[in-house]
């Protein structure tokens, strides 16, 4: 039996969420955008582990970084952090409800912030907080559109 590949969704679905990351945001707005690589990321990495793992997170972290203009290996090592979870819980979490991948959505994308504020003050750059929450909601609902999509593109090339 001839192996499914999912390249061709898997690269439109990055371009799109490059896309939707580049939008323009003004003010506060900005705060409220969540991070759509990652998402998509996840997404990938939670339906289809055994091609995509750490190391297509760790890419995707290199193509944020060039995107967000930030040092090399921001991104790569948040990603990959987050990649590691979401394949060591992706056997599990494809069976579960969405609102458990919801809630793991949401505890992830919490840590990567967690995580990017840590790094940011390593290198004495100041950042605050209070945008979690908000970025925390918008994924949360952004979550289950790029779900059902990888979803339903996973059980069609199945």
């Amino acid at each position: 039996m001839k192996p499914v590949s999912f390249t061709g969704p898997m690269i439109a679905s990055l371009i799109l969420a490059a896309i939707f990351q580049l939008l323009p945001a003004s003010g506060e707005w900005i705060l409220w955008k969540p991070n759509f690589l990652l998402l998509v990321t996840l997404a990938w990495i939670l339906y289809v582990p055994t091609q995509y793992g750490i190391g297509f997170a760790a890419t995707v972290g290199l193509i944020a970084d060039t995107l967000f203009r930030t040092t090399l290996g921001h991104y790569v090592l948040v990603f990959a952090l987050c990649g590691v979870a979401a394949y060591l819980l992706s056997r599990w979490l494809t069976y579960f409800s969405i609102f458990h991948r919801i809630f793991l959505v949401v505890v992830l994308v919490i840590c990567a912030e967690l995580l990017q504020n840590m790094l940011f003050s390593i290198w004495d750059v100041p950042m605050t907080l209070g945008h979690l929450p908000a970025l925390a909601l918008t994924s949360a609902l952004a979550w289950p559109l790029i779900d059902l999509w990888v979803a339903r593109v996973h059980l069609h090339h199945r």
